[in-house]
């Protein structure tokens, strides 16, 4: 469980949770099951690559009602601000928040963003469930059932 906030900056939390079958992981973006997603050890060693360098990426995922979907991590811009994407080469590293995002059909969704003291709970989770993959001895797998299986 890593605490975080909307855009809006309404505090929520986000829920990591390892599946029995110990090769995926359920998440809830925002502790609500309508955004659960089942990811597999290819997704979460993308999105843990992703918040070490502080870029952007979308990770396969299946949702238990809309099929597979992506959730994608990436900068998030505050609003005084210029654009992470306008950044000059030369620029010192990203530091600021990022944010998760999940689009459903008819634009639903969610947006759950970690500030920086959220990332280093967020990263520590993600080594953490790394961690736990590799000593059960998994290797990537594809994404397949319910997030509840």
């Amino acid at each position: 469980m890593v605490k975080a906030s909307t855009p809006e900056l309404a505090l929520c939390t986000t829920i990591f949770d390892l599946l029995p079958n110990g090769r995926s992981l359920a998440v809830y973006p925002g502790a609500t099951s309508t955004y659960a997603l089942r990811l597999d050890r290819a997704a979460i060693d993308m999105l843990a690559d992703t918040l070490a360098c502080r870029a952007a990426c979308a990770v396969p995922a299946l949702h238990p009602v809309h099929g597979r979907r992506l959730l994608a991590l990436r900068p998030f811009t505050m609003p005084h601000e210029p654009s992470w994407t306008d950044r000059p080469a030369n620029a010192p590293p990203y530091l600021g928040p990022m944010e998760l995002s999940l689009d459903l059909p008819g634009g639903n969704g969610t947006r759950v963003l970690f500030r920086r003291e959220h990332l280093l709970a967020l990263t520590d989770t993600l080594a953490e469930i790394q961690q736990s993959l590799t000593r059960n001895g998994l290797c990537a797998d594809r994404v397949t059932g319910h997030p509840s299986r």
